[in-house]
């Protein structure tokens, strides 16, 4: 079943606290993230990127698998990396919400397993899948609903390839927008967001309630595109949201990656007048720029989110 094949992808590390860096492999580069902990919490210990070449990785899928070990192997080395958590591409995912039996983990791992075909064109020994529990919104006797993401299996063992043969160890994989959330939305909150991640090529919108990924999209627009395009597919997904979001009123959006403060900038991007935008604090569940500045300046770091966010203990 799901469990033991999940193990014999990732086996538990010998120490649980073994240290560990989040990477983000994307189409245009591999950008890295590892935190150290001091007297005040975490602090950077170690960071980089590298670009890619065009057609190494596209939409998500390795396809030169050679050229992107040399990569990886550069920038670990680098880094001295030795164990990393890696995300996994929105748009080669699935992502669906299911009913849930209120039991222990493993048997909510079942019963969605036997759920899986039905929501997705993947077998159960054809998939790997995550699962999130939904935050209840209001008090007494409601159901139980997890956010679940699936990935083809060939999907996680091509980067689990690539990262192997570079040297690494891999402790697990989540999909791009968790780690984003995990990031860059403040921990413990009960708000409804859309994040609006600008890639080189393509933009991620993602709804994210209560800390949990409940809808994710990749729109083939990207840095430098123009303002009208971003709120035309963000008046999309809000529409959408506002007739299958269980009425869940979007709060925020927040903005991250490589055109973000452009973007921002412009008070016509909101669906909405009265929904605000923000600018992505990336280090928001890491450290307080209070104690600690990092060596990173905040434009780029809008770059490292997903990094950022896997990386986070």
């Amino acid at each position: 079943m799901f469990t033991k094949t999940f193990f014999k992808l990732f086996p538990p590390p010998k120490f649980l606290n073994t240290p560990f860096a989040g990477i983000d492999i994307s189409d245009d580069a591999i950008r890295c993230i590892e935190y150290a902990e001091n007297m005040h919490g975490l602090v950077l210990h170690r960071f980089g990127s590298r670009p890619l070449e065009a057609g190494i990785v596209e939409g998500g899928r390795i396809i030169k698998d050679t050229e992107l070990i040399k990569v990886v192997s550069s920038l670990a080395q680098e880094l001295k990396l030795t164990t990393v958590k890696a995300t996994l591409p929105e748009e080669r995912m699935y992502l669906f919400k299911t009913e849930v039996p209120i039991v222990n983990e493993d048997e909510i791992r079942q019963n969605i397993e036997f759920k899986l075909e039905e929501n997705v064109p993947l077998s159960p020994a054809d998939a790997i899948f995550f699962f999130d529990l939904i935050p209840k919104s209001h008090k007494g006797n409601e159901k139980n609903f997890a956010s679940v993401s699936v990935a083809p299996k060939e999907l996680v063992l091509s980067h689990l390839k690539v990262l192997k043969a570079a040297g690494l160890e891999v402790v697990s994989f989540e999909i791009q927008p968790k780690a984003i959330a995990r990031a860059v939305v403040p921990r413990g909150s009960v708000e409804n967001q859309m994040i609006v991640h600008i890639m080189n090529s393509k933009t991620g919108i993602y709804i994210v309630c209560g800390g949990v990924v409940c809808f994710t999209s990749t729109v083939a627009i990207g840095k430098g595109a123009d303002i009208a395009l971003f709120q035309h597919e963000l008046s999309r997904v809000y529409s959408y949201w506002g007739q299958y979001g269980d009425g869940k009123i979007i709060n925020k959006i927040i903005l991250s990656g490589q055109d973000a403060l452009r973007v921002g900038n412009d008070s016509k991007v909101s669906p909405d007048p009265r929904i605000p935008v923000e600018i992505a604090h990336t280090w928001q569940n890491a450290f307080s720029n209070d104690h600690y500045i990092p060596p990173i300046i905040f434009e780029d770091s809008l770059q490292y989110v997903i990094a950022a966010g896997s990386a986070l203990p």
